[in-house]
């Protein structure tokens, strides 16, 4: 459940292979648009037909990729259009594939729209969700897709709000799959309300003992969420360790959550690097970690730095970030002061 979500969606796929951008050929190499293109008239059967011809079908030579990038997009909108004009049945399978798929092409506006456009996109989305009875796969990649996009253009209250609405839709599903991704959009939602607020933490180190949570509270608090498997992750390690030896005696701490599945890569890893903090561990779970869940934790490194209060005053602190907020926070290190 680790941004494994797009590879199980077919048309989310299609659509990002339309927007990737690619070197054009030579003028000569240009390929003619071809008849998979042209969209079939009058008949919801035949429309419906061609759209799973269109999205199976993968783009092998250069001319094919060019002609695609240059049709499949347009060839797309106008299926869409023709099933919602032609399909009478609102609850229909096909209908609702046509209004999806139409939503989706409608996100790429969505990242530079004004947050009036935003709000009305989302309004369509949650309205398009709470019509089905069985809610599909397609309808989970267009609400993720658009509570990321969203949350990178910025609008935060608007992403917290989505991913809270779209967890619980998800969250009643019968389908085991939707229900767990439905579970980490509402922790999703969790984490980006957490600045302000306290974090709980629970779980058992990599020692095997139980995490003491209570201890670390009147100390400054780095939470990393991270995996040996993460380049970025452990390319971060010698900022944090660095940090960790400016701060410690002045109260900076740090608590790993890693997300390995394997303990003993993991614990060979700790032992190589001789890190000096706790670092807590799941077994068996992997990156459907209880505390990666908890705040919907679907990528990393992601980072929550805790005042001395333990409330969060920080996210995805890091690099040169991390060193001035620590210095805000606990005052300069020795090492600074010392500087001539």
């Amino acid at each position: 459940m680790f941004h494994r979500l797009c590879p199980a969606f077919a048309l989310a796929l299609v659509i990002a292979a339309i927007l990737a951008p690619i070197e054009a050929p030579a003028q000569d190499e240009v390929a003619k648009p071809v008849d998979r293109y042209a969209v079939p008239k009058d008949d919801v059967a035949a429309v419906l037909e061609f759209l799973n011809a269109l999205e199976a079908y993968r783009p092998t030579t250069t001319d094919e990729v060019l002609a695609y990038r240059q049709n499949a997009r347009k060839a797309l909108q106008t299926a869409a259009e023709r099933i919602l004009k032609l399909e009478k049945d609102e609850t229909s399978e096909a209908f609702r594939r046509a209004r999806v798929i139409k939503l989706q092409l409608g996100l790429s506006d969505v990242q530079h729209g004004t947050a009036e456009s935003q709000q009305k996109f989302y309004q369509d989305v949650l309205a398009h969700l709470k019509s089905s009875k069985a809610p599909s796969q397609q309808d989970l990649a267009l609400a993720y897709t658009f509570g990321q996009v969203v949350e990178q253009a910025g609008n935060l209250e608007l992403a917290k709000e989505a991913y809270g609405e779209f967890g619980t839709f998800f969250k009643s599903s019968n389908d085991e799959k939707l229900a767990g991704y439905g579970e980490m959009m509402e922790g999703t939602a969790r984490r980006l309300d957490l600045p302000g607020k306290t974090m709980e933490l629970d779980g058992v180190t990599t020692d095997g003992e139980p995490f003491d949570w209570k201890s670390y509270r009147g100390k400054v608090v780095l939470v990393d969420y991270w995996a040996t498997w993460c380049g970025p992750c452990v390319a971060e390690l010698p900022n944090v360790k660095e940090n960790y030896d400016k701060y410690h005696d002045k109260g900076f701490e740090v608590v790993g959550i890693s997300l390995d599945s394997d303990p003993a890569r993991l614990m060979r890893f700790l032992g190589e690097r001789q890190l000096p903090w706790v670092c807590l561990f799941e077994e068996g779970a992997g990156t459907d970690n209880t505390l990666a869940k908890r705040y919907g934790v679907m990528r990393i490194p992601t980072t929550m730095l805790l005042d001395r209060e333990g409330k969060v005053v920080a996210m995805d602190v890091r690099g040169g970030e991390l060193n001035r907020q620590l210095a805000a926070l606990l005052g300069p290190s020795e090492t600074a002061e010392a500087a001539p």
